[in-house]
């Protein structure tokens, strides 16, 4: 997400809920605590280039309710330092930080990982060139700034959804479990080769796992991609998708048409590697294509089925399109548009919509 004005940023809702691990809304509920009760000021953070960095200082130090808990170059918002910069930050009990507008303003979609963290986020406009000041927005001196708060309610919010994953899953899976060994048994009639296909993908904050499907495809597949390439039909390159694709077996396209070839991901959303609903993880190769802003999904669990699914699935060409649904999905998440997203995925599959 980016944004190349002030105004422009500032038309966009970003307070989304992230959902991260329950042990996170005790500990920032602790820093919260500190924060409010033992201390007489707040520790704070303040990031930006050297000139922003002094300037955003100097209106610090006036304020009474502040204390600067240290100072940041803005390099430390790239993805190789990012995760150990927070952790810092939120080891010394910061809960707010300043940021100034030319740091962030190509790079936006930070604010999730801040978030994530419990920590407070002030986006100040140092390159303001106009007066705000009966514009509404709160300001620091003379600077005008737009605050993303922290919602405590996230990490019980993750909690509630990862209790209805494993028990309906659990459910499903002891409910489902002839068609699995039916499934399972078709396979081995069909091709040479195990029932199985495991595949690295990229899930929750980049780290990797091992997703679970029924093969569909000769057993030499991944190797064969490199000589189809060619032939991606998306049009941005990052996913990899083709009608007809010569690798798929007879019963595979049977499983692909109806989408049983994903069942076995319930053990990845048994094990919490995976949710029911979320974004799409990608394989090692597409993740490799993707553009810094399209992490964003990474900063949410990966789902079996999601927003883009019902909305297409392999109708949709563009990846952008495929990150814009998964940023309305995260923006918008809901217990009750989980299971919105269920039912319709059910209806979707039975229609055999957007599936080869």
């Amino acid at each position: 997400m980016t944004f190349s004005t002030w105004n422009e940023f500032n038309n966009v809702d970003l307070r989304a809920p992230v959902f991260t691990g329950s042990h996170k809304f005790w500990s920032v509920l602790w820093l919260r605590f500190i924060a409010l009760f033992l201390t007489s000021s707040q520790s704070t953070f303040i990031i930006g280039d050297p000139t922003d960095r002094e300037k955003i200082s100097g209106l610090i130090k006036k304020e009474k309710n502040y204390e600067i808990a240290g100072l940041l170059d803005a390099s430390s918002l790239d993805r190789a330092n990012r995760k150990a910069t927070l952790e810092r930050i939120q080891r010394l009990g910061v809960t707010e930080v300043f940021v100034a507008w030319g740091a962030i303003k190509n790079r936006m979609f930070i604010w999730w990982t801040f978030q994530k963290y419990g920590i407070s986020l002030h986006i100040l406009d140092t390159e303001a060139n106009q007066d705000y000041s009966n514009q509404g927005f709160p300001q620091l001196g003379e600077i005008p700034y737009k605050s993303f708060k922290y919602s405590l309610m996230t990490g019980a919010g993750f909690s509630i959804k990862r209790a209805f994953d494993f028990c309906f899953s659990a459910l499903f899976f002891v409910a489902t479990s002839p068609i699995y060994l039916a499934i399972a048994l078709l396979i081995k009639l069909d091709s040479p080769g195990p029932v199985f296909f495991k595949q690295t993908r990229i899930g929750l904050h980049g780290r990797s796992f091992k997703v679970w499907k029924f093969r569909t495809m000769v057993v030499n597949a991944d190797h064969l991609q490199k000589e189809l390439e060619a032939l991606n039909q998306t049009k941005d390159g990052v996913l990899f998708k083709i009608k007809d694709d010569p690798r798929i077996t007879r019963i595979g396209k049977i499983l692909r048409r109806y989408s049983l070839d994903e069942l076995p991901q319930i053990f990845n959303v048994l094990l919490g590697e995976m949710s029911l609903i979320g974004p799409r993880p990608l394989s090692v190769r597409d993740a490799e294509k993707c553009s810094e802003h399209h992490f964003i999904r990474n900063e949410v669990m990966p789902g079996v089925t999601g927003l883009w699914q019902v909305s297409g699935r392999s109708d949709i060409l563009e990846f952008e399109e495929v990150v814009r649904l998964d940023r309305s999905y995260i923006e918008n998440w809901s217990l009750w548009l989980d299971l919105k997203i269920l039912l319709q995925t059910i209806e979707v599959v039975l229609k055999k919509q957007g599936a080869y």
